[in-house]
């Protein structure tokens, strides 16, 4: 079964470039991990938000591949650059 991840940010207007520039940093190296299907970012400016995605093939692909991108993830100012705490959503199940 596949696993998705979802994360929901909420950037400082003067960050929100800064947070879309790592994104895509970190995006990158994320597409050379073994059981990636996609991944990307939506930008809600309505709500002033970007929703951040990744699908993978397995929990277990998703959680080797958080070896190698948490790390670089961590190294990251988000409570700087952000209002409020990002929400993060792993290991969901599907309901319907």
């Amino acid at each position: 079964m596949n696993y998705i991840t979802i994360g929901i940010h909420y950037p400082r207007q003067e960050h929100k470039d800064d947070i879309i520039n790592a994104i895509k940093k970190i995006a990158q190296p994320a597409r050379n991990c073994k059981g990636l299907i996609d991944t990307g970012a939506l930008v809600d400016d309505k709500n002033d938000r970007i929703i951040l995605f990744s699908l993978w093939e397995s929990g277990e692909a998703a959680l080797e591949a958080s070896k190698i991108l948490r790390p670089m993830i961590a190294e990251l100012p988000f409570s700087e650059w952000e209002r409020q705490p990002s929400d993060n959503m792993v290991g969901l199940q599907r309901v319907i």
